[in-house]
């Protein structure tokens, strides 16, 4: 009776996770869970999620391969999305070494916890969202009011000034080097600019002076090779289309002269006509994309041009609140755990016949001793 009991009780917990998707039984056995985005008279396209909702794939299946198919109810997919939009949420914590410019928590009590309260009123993490609003404010005030959380210690920006400008320094820096190692010397350029500018920190500068003239020259020639080879490619394009404008308008000279109110005939000519003009409109396309990719990287040059490397001289270190770390790390932790729980549900619903033997046989093996005993 234990173990009856229990298979229920695991059985109405998997059929519980189960319910919150789409089900597609195929005739082989298989059972795919996700949800249903598209459907025609042969095919059905499921997006399925892995790692918690980080990753997605949208899966055709032939309706001819399917024999049932459960859908979610309206409830059940407003209660999904609900939660989705909430776990969301966990991406933006306050962190606890550093504070954040204070347009950084007016954005995110805006655009994301207030938006989420507007929009979803009724959800039971209403006074969650709520609470979190009030400790994202309390922060920002004390921000606003010149105000640095620095290594989790809270001070007037001023005192703590020049050690902020080295932190955030020591991390552009770090950043430039791996940058450089990535080949990515456009962004390597971009960090390094900033720490040769601080005049507090000779130190920082000295390193990161030889850093920004290599990046800066590696960049300078990528791009600069890159434009050769766009010149090049829009030269071909140009001949191209004007080979296929010459084509078509030899093929259009083998036409018949039209008959008033009688389509085209249906012949080699019109074929090739056809063919030449499908020919034109991937070469014009071919063209335009050419010139706009040679756009970008002559605009990309003349701005990288326009800011050579200069060592710090006169000009002025920037202001402390720039010196907080960028908002978009912080989450990370927190995306984390996320993932692991999500990918812990999925794989327990994909897998849930095989964790109904397992219970059963590991309740029926404790039945046993309890009864020697």
């Amino acid at each position: 009776m234990r173990i009856c009991c229990c298979l229920i009780v695991v059985a109405w917990l998997l059929a519980g996770l189960c319910a919150r998707a789409d089900t597609i039984k195929l005739k082989d056995g298989t059972t795919v869970e996700g949800e249903i985005v598209a459907e025609d008279n042969s095919t059905v396209a499921i997006l399925l999620e892995f790692a918690g909702g980080t990753i997605t794939q949208t899966r055709h299946i032939s309706k001819a391969d399917i024999a049932v198919i459960t859908r979610w109810t309206p409830q059940q997919k407003a209660e999904r999305e609900t939660q989705r939009e909430y776990e969301n949420l966990q991406k933006y914590q306050l962190n606890p070494i550093n504070s954040y410019p204070a347009d950084y928590y007016d954005q995110v009590i805006s655009n994301v916890f207030r938006v989420f309260l507007a929009k979803h009123p009724n959800s039971p993490d209403v006074s969650n969202v709520t609470a979190r609003i009030t400790e994202w404010r309390a922060e920002r005030n004390l921000v606003a009011a010149g105000n640095v959380k620095f290594h989790g210690r809270w001070s007037p920006a001023a005192e703590v000034a020049p050690q902020v400008e080295r932190a955030w320094g020591q991390q552009l820096l770090q950043q430039g080097r791996e940058l450089i190692s990535q080949r990515r010397y456009e962004s390597a350029v971009e960090r390094l600019q900033f720490v040769v500018r601080l005049e507090r920190q000779p130190e920082l500068v000295s390193q990161a002076m030889p850093l920004l003239t290599s990046a800066y020259q590696a960049a300078t020639n990528l791009l600069e090779r890159q434009q050769r080879q766009l010149t090049h490619d829009v030269f071909i394009s140009q001949e191209r289309v004007d080979q296929t404008r010459q084509a078509l308008r030899a093929a259009q000279a083998l036409l018949p002269p039209p008959t008033s109110g009688t389509p085209p005939p249906n012949t080699d000519a019109q074929h090739a006509v056809d063919k030449a003009r499908d020919d034109l409109n991937v070469a014009q396309t071919d063209l335009e994309s050419a010139k706009g990719q040679l756009d970008v990287v002559k605009q990309k040059l003349a701005t990288l041009k326009s800011r050579p490397p200069v060592a710090a001289t006169s000009t002025t270190a920037p202001p402390a609140t720039k010196a907080q770390p960028s908002p978009s790390p912080a989450p990370a932790p927190a995306a984390e755990s996320t993932d692991v729980l999500g990918g812990l549900i999925t794989w327990a619903k994909n897998n849930w016949v095989a964790m109904l033997v397992i219970v059963a046989a590991i309740l029926f093996f404790i039945s046993r001793f309890l009864i020697k005993d």
